[in-house]
């Protein structure tokens, strides 16, 4: 996956006027206590054991819950998320192949759990993920 930007959907605007900013290996994100944005990062490597620097990351916005759509572009599309729950030392999400949150391939919308330690094998199979940073989901915002 690569982010290149992101705009709500959804009936919803996404934060600072529809733009997530890119986020790069190593930097972590911090809650905004005026707006309660929470964000977890994931990366995504083609190593099964995700080591070193990843490939790819993502901020998803842990604070659109089930009601708000975040999307971006993908290397092999449109991709868009919903359904953001933070677990015990994870984090799901449900991920589509269009902008919308809606529709898409068949079945329409993979379920994602990715853990805060360890590796996963994700959708496509050629992609290993884990949590960078769950401070979105651990970080109590007033």
């Amino acid at each position: 996956m690569l982010l290149l930007g992101a705009m709500g959907c959804g009936g919803s605007d996404g934060p600072a006027g529809g733009s997530v900013p890119t986020l790069g290996p190593g930097i972590s994100p911090t809650p905004t206590a005026a707006t309660g944005e929470r964000y977890v990062t994931i990366g995504f490597w083609s190593d099964p054991t995700c080591t070193g620097p990843p490939a790819n990351t993502n901020r998803f916005p842990v604070h659109y819950g089930d009601t708000q759509c975040y999307s971006w572009p993908g290397r092999s599309g449109a991709n868009s998320a919903s359904r953001f729950a933070c677990g015990d030392g994870t984090f799901s999400y449900t991920q589509w192949t269009t902008l919308t949150c809606s529709g898409g391939q068949n079945p329409a919308g993979t379920r994602k759990t990715t853990p805060l330690t360890g590796c996963t094998q994700d959708v496509p199979p050629t992609l290993y993920a884990r949590v960078l940073d769950f401070s979105g989901c651990t970080t109590s915002v007033p």
